[in-house]
C-alpha cells in the first residue's frame, strides 16, 4: 500500500495552520493590538505600576502579619514584615493616569509610612 499522499496532506495541513498562525500574528502587530502586550511585557521587567488601593491593601497586610507573629512571637516572620513595611518602595499611580507621579516624595517609590499608613505595633 503506497502511503505518499497520506504523508503529503498531512505536510500540508501542518505547514497551512503555521502559515495562519505567522500571518494572524503579523496582522495583530500591524493593528496594534501588540502594543498592550509589549506593555504588560515590558511592565515585568521595568517594575510596574501600583494602584493607590493594592499598595495599601499590602501595607495593611504587612500590619496585620506583623501583629499575628508578634502574638505568636515568631521573630522571623516580625523581621519579614518590618522590612517590608517599612522599606518596600510603591511605584505608586497616585492620579490613575497610568504614568508615575515624578513628585520628589515619589521619586524611587513610596514606603507604607510616606503613604500615610500607621501600624500600632510596628515601628520603623
Amino acid at each position: 500500500m503506497n502511503k505518499k499522499g497520506a504523508e503529503l496532506s498531512m505536510n500540508v495541513i501542518i505547514i497551512t495552520i503555521l502559515v495562519v498562525l505567522v500571518l494572524v500574528v503579523v496582522a495583530v502587530f500591524f493593528t496594534g493590538g501588540m502594543s498592550s502586550l509589549t506593555q504588560r511585557i515590558s511592565g515585568i521587567f521595568t517594575g510596574q505600576l501600583t494602584d493607590l488601593s493594592e499598595a495599601t491593601t499590602s501595607c495593611y497586610s504587612y500590619c496585620s502579619n506583623y501583629q499575628l507573629a508578634n502574638s505568636n512571637n515568631n521573630e522571623v516572620v516580625k523581621l519579614a514584615m518590618t522590612a517590608n513595611f517599612c522599606t518596600k518602595l510603591f511605584s505608586v499611580d497616585l492620579n490613575a493616569n497610568g504614568k508615575l507621579d515624578t513628585t520628589p516624595i515619589n521619586e524611587k517609590g513610596k514606603t507604607c509610612g510616606s503613604l500615610g499608613i500607621n501600624c500600632e505595633s510596628l515601628t520603623c
